[in-house]
């Protein structure tokens, strides 16, 4: 008698565990980012990522929303190491800080460089600031000139 009430408790807690409305993330979906541009433009906010996703919207949260609505897999901003703000565009950084992870490293840009060649420059030449010194110290930032090559201004 005792083995079939094991049984049974053990069929039921199968049951349970499988119709749980937790499901877990299909990590094919997922669209890991590593680079973020930050801009303002005909007054709203728009943010591009260096997969390809962008999106647009009165405030960072709206854009972030906006991009999330519209992309095929599932945006993962926290795996961001680099984000690129449009210079004048400073004042949504407060906003991008409570997305983004404070490690991650920002720099200035006129206009938006090529984001992937963006990467591949930064895991050479890390911009100096993260996003933490920013807001702790409000630390100028890099500018980064350039648009097939991409350097820091020294001047």
């Amino acid at each position: 008698m005792k083995r079939w009430v094991l049984y049974g408790v053990t069929v039921l807690a199968v049951i349970l565990l499988s119709a749980s409305p937790f499901q877990g993330t299909d990590i094919s979906k997922l669209a890991p980012v590593e680079v973020v541009w930050l801009a303002e433009e005909d007054g709203q906010v728009l943010l591009v990522t260096d997969t390809g996703d962008w999106g647009r919207g009165k405030d960072v949260r709206e854009a972030l929303s906006d991009m999330k609505a519209a992309t095929k897999g599932t945006i993962f901003l926290d795996t961001a190491d680099y984000l690129i703000v449009q210079k004048d565009a400073e004042v949504f950084l407060d906003q991008i800080a409570e997305i983004l992870r404070p490690s991650c490293m920002l720099c200035y840009a006129m206009r938006m460089p090529d984001l992937k060649a963006a990467g591949a420059f930064f895991d050479a030449h890390e911009p100096s600031v993260t996003l933490r010194q920013w807001r702790n110290e409000q630390t100028e930032l890099p500018l980064l000139k350039g648009e097939g090559r991409l350097m820091w201004d020294e001047s």
